[in-house]
């Protein structure tokens, strides 16, 4: 733990949840690359502070790695006791307590806090009845539309074909049903996460949702119907971190019941060409 510098203190809100991060010793370029990927979601001074918030206390500690590397899917352990979620990574090891919104997280040099801060939104987005989802989103024309599907889908390739879109994230967005006037109703939410657009612009927005797209790659672009029980087992499926636990898995089958109920799904049959929104506008 650094005594000679002042923490890195980074307060960020996704989707309304609030979180405060300190970390002691974090090295410049670091700071420097946290405060460039959350900019969008930063909590400004004259913000109200009524919304949900989580104290997250962090230090960089040196040593081996928590989870040996090998080769094939990043690793990312988590378990939960009561109230409280573990985290382990190949660099990064921690706790968040949701009924206390508080945690702890420990860094080698190398580590990164991002895959800790996706699990925890992971559980809280479940805790009020929302979903972070394993598919990529956009904003076009006001409305949202979010690609879901397993690795190699598709959903990087999704956002990149949609020309003057909001990219609201090619690997992660947040579903949450809303209740209005008018009814029941889905919203998309971005997030400052990404897959492999590291470049991308880092969008803090949302919109109502217009569709569901699970993805499937063809030598032509189509939509397919899916029956709603498919559909909902689907977007099951993409939900990441938090499906250990029986009690959890049928919390998120309901939501995504719901969800699939409330919203357009389709399967897109589509090639890597932006015709596709030609299809889907039709």
């Amino acid at each position: 733990m650094s005594d000679d510098a002042a923490p890195f203190d980074l307060k960020i809100s996704i989707a309304g949840m609030r979180t405060r991060l300190v970390i002691d010793g974090l090295a410049p370029e670091a700071q420097g690359l946290l405060k460039t990927w959350y900019s969008a979601f930063l909590v400004q001074p004259d913000q109200a502070g009524n919304a949900q918030t989580g104290q997250i206390r962090a230090w960089v500690e040196p040593g081996e790695n928590y989870v040996p590397f090998k080769p094939g899917p990043w690793q990312i352990r988590t378990a939960r006791q009561g109230e409280r979620i573990e985290f382990e990574s190949y660099q990064e090891r921690g706790w968040y307590n949701l009924a206390e919104e508080r945690g702890e997280l420990t860094l080698r040099p190398g580590g990164n806090p991002e895959n800790y801060l996706r699990v925890i939104y992971a559980w809280r987005c479940l805790a009020r009845e929302a979903l972070l989802v394993h598919a990529s989103g956009v904003i076009r024309r006001g409305e949202g539309y979010v690609f879901f599907g397993p690795s190699g889908s598709g959903k990087t390739t999704v956002a990149r074909l949609s020309p003057g879109a909001q990219i609201l994230s090619d690997d992660l967005v947040i579903l949450q049903r809303e209740v209005m006037p008018e009814g029941a109703a889905v919203r998309v939410y971005g997030v400052p996460f990404r897959g492999e657009m590291i470049e991308a612009e880092r969008t803090n927005a949302s919109a109502p949702l217009a569709g569901l797209y699970a993805l499937a790659k063809a030598p032509r672009h189509w939509l397919a119907s899916l029956d709603h029980t498919e559909a909902a087992a689907r977007l099951t499926a993409c939900v990441p971190f938090v499906l250990s636990q029986p009690e959890n898995a049928r919390r998120v089958l309901a939501l995504c019941d719901e969800i699939t109920r409330l919203a357009r799904v389709k399967i897109l049959h589509f090639k890597p060409d932006a015709d596709f929104w030609q299809v889907i506008d039709e």
